[in-house]
């Protein structure tokens, strides 16, 4: 047994060894929550910068709500950069950080390269646009001195060089033009890139301009888009009328275009996919289309868009292209039958999905890097 004078220093040593451990094992459990707080608050801000970007994205083909702080379910002919931005500041204070409310985020508006060139945002004013570039709202959320609480409080002093630590997120959210549609997106009719080329300006991507006072027939309204009339019986051009489609099915089978008219295409259809072209699929169907699509108001649907340079008058399959928007104006039946109606440059194609060329339609925004 050891005499009590070498137990006690023995006692006093072990002492003081668990307390010199103990200083940096609090350092380590102090690292380790500050680390887990910094991350938790970082999640934090790149989230409400996330939602921030997406409401703003969204907002970009819709038109400005009454209150003049948000924006309507309805389309308008153009994006709307203003309220884009107005959404997606607003969206900014909905959020918290660490408790704290979020007053400010950093708005930008513009056009994003897929490819990343040029890097960042181009302005909204950008022409031309090249076919590359997408509508994009880019948020940036900050906690640094006098900004949505400060810079943020860790345990240790001399974490990061300092007792508080700043953070930065960025978030950035595009409109994409559809690579590929859901089942019941389109109208059975198709037309041809040819014809899409004629009256659509690529600098701008917005519908041409009518410059004359009639154009085949159809009255025209000068420096508004021009009217064209699909599906007619008259023999046009190949590049001057769409046609019948029955989508991704054979019409000589069971195929009812009444059905097609009523639910659009059964199935989900992409760029490149084949589809039918149907010649003469009958005129009575215009009466089906009439009450699918009444007018004088008219409705903006989607069409796919092949390219067929000997035109759509032969019956078979040929690959998708893209997708347009199309304005219904009128529908007129009986043997002088057509699709009267101009292009958009503001379309929805709800659900779609992928990334395909902009031939005036958009598909629900998304978050990218």
């Amino acid at each position: 047994m050891k005499p009590s004078r070498t137990l006690a220093r023995e006692q006093g040593a072990m002492l003081i060894t668990m307390s010199l451990l103990f200083i940096p094992l609090l350092g380590l459990l102090a690292l380790v929550v500050d680390v887990g707080h910094l991350m938790i608050v970082r999640n934090e801000l790149q989230n409400a910068a996330d939602a921030a970007a997406l409401a703003g994205a969204n907002c970009l083909p819709r038109a400005s709500a009454p209150s003049g702080t948000d924006c309507s379910s309805s389309l308008r002919a153009s994006l709307n950069w203003t309220m884009a931005g107005i959404k997606a500041s607003n969206t900014v204070g909905l959020n918290r950080s660490d408790g704290v409310p979020l007053v400010y985020g950093a708005v930008l508006t513009g056009y994003k390269n897929l490819h990343g060139d040029p890097p960042g945002l181009q302005v909204i004013s950008l022409n031309p646009i090249a076919a590359d570039d997408r509508p994009a709202v880019m948020v940036r959320i900050s906690r640094v001195t006098g900004i949505n609480g400060g810079p943020v409080q860790t345990l240790l002093p001399g974490l990061h060089g300092g007792a508080a630590v700043s953070i930065s997120v960025t978030a950035l959210a595009l409109l994409p033009a559809p690579g590929k549609v859901l089942a019941g997106s389109l109208m059975p009719q198709l037309i041809n890139k040819c014809l899409f080329d004629l009256y659509w300006d690529q600098n701008s991507r917005s519908p041409q301009l009518a410059t004359s006072a009639s154009l085949n027939g159809v009255t025209q309204v000068i420096g508004q888009a021009w009217k064209l009339r699909l599906g007619s019986a008259y023999r046009y051009a190949n590049c001057d009328s769409g046609q019948w489609t029955s989508f991704a099915s054979d019409a000589s089978g069971t195929v009812s275009f009444s059905t097609l008219i009523a639910d659009g295409n059964p199935t989900s259809l992409g760029v490149g996919e084949l589809i039918w072209i149907e010649p003469d699929a009958g005129t009575a169907l215009y009466g089906n289309l009439s009450a699918r699509y009444p007018t004088p108001a008219g409705a903006d649907v989607i069409l796919p868009v092949v390219d067929a340079p000997d035109g759509l008058n032969s019956r078979g399959q040929t690959a998708i292209v893209g997708f347009a928007g199309f304005h219904i104006d009128a529908i007129q039946a009986g043997s002088d039958h057509y699709v009267q109606g101009h292009f958009v440059n503001v379309a929805m194609a709800a659900g779609a999905s992928g990334t395909g060329p902009f031939y005036g339609s958009y598909t629900p925004a998304r978050l990218v890097q």
